[in-house]
């Protein structure tokens, strides 16, 4: 089982995130496929970075693994929409434990770049968009939307801040910054959609976007992960 989940983890989950796709746009009558295939989605891309042979007692792992099983919680409980805000608490877990993990890679002490400085700038102006265009609908929930926002730019910023160590740039450049940018998208069509478009004009499938780049983030995210922990074993050896 460890051998089949090391060399065919990312199919199997590319595979259950098909099915997701397809039972959503079936409709209703799948509604519970669509549901656990949803469920299981993390659970394998977990399993394939667990059993990496090098991510074993790694430096980080743990932190990267909590941050796994904060979505997984995310997910199952925004299967149910009276479960929103305990979905959106565990998504912050998940934020919070990147946000940790970054910095240990290259923490905010040391050089900013100006890369860095523009895209804080663009993401308080998201968060801020994100404020008055959705102030009125969301009502008092809005101010914990900001923190989630907050902390998930939080994140993205650290990922491109790592843009400056070179042992990592690659890795932030090609799966963790793209990563980060299709989480944030991904979280702005589902706040923009449950608060606005379903309720004024509803746009069809409009859940297929929001789990096609969830499902992008992810896969991203968990690549960076685990071809970090092979560069960390390299320059340990």
């Amino acid at each position: 089982m460890k051998s089949f989940f090391t060399k065919w983890g990312l199919t199997l989950s590319l595979v259950i995130i098909s099915i997701h796709f397809i039972a959503q746009f079936l409709g209703e009558e799948y509604k519970v496929v669509e549901a656990i295939s949803k469920a299981l989605f993390l659970p394998s891309l977990m399993m394939y970075l667990n059993v990496q042979p090098n991510v074993y007692n790694k430096p980080g792992k743990n932190l990267v693994m909590m941050g796994l099983c904060g979505s997984f919680l995310g997910d199952v409980f925004l299967i149910s929409k009276s479960l929103f805000i305990l979905g959106m608490l565990a998504f912050m877990t998940t934020h919070i434990c990147n946000i940790l993990f970054f910095s240990k890679i290259y923490g905010l002490k040391q050089a900013k770049s100006t890369i860095l400085k523009v895209s804080t700038f663009l993401l308080v102006c998201f968060c801020v968009f994100i404020y008055f265009q959705l102030k009125t609908a969301i009502g008092p929930l809005i101010y914990l939307i900001l923190v989630y926002m907050a902390l998930i730019c939080s994140a993205a910023l650290m990922a491109i801040h790592i843009l400056n160590n070179n042992p990592t740039k690659i890795i932030a450049n090609n799966f963790w910054i793209p990563g980060m940018l299709f989480f944030i998208t991904s979280d702005a069509i589902l706040a923009f959609n449950k608060f606005d478009w379903s309720i004024n004009s509803p746009i069809p499938h409009i859940g297929l976007m929001i789990m096609v780049t969830y499902g992008l983030a992810q896969f991203l995210l968990v690549k960076g992960f685990q071809l970090y922990f092979i560069t960390a074993s390299k320059e340990a050896a």
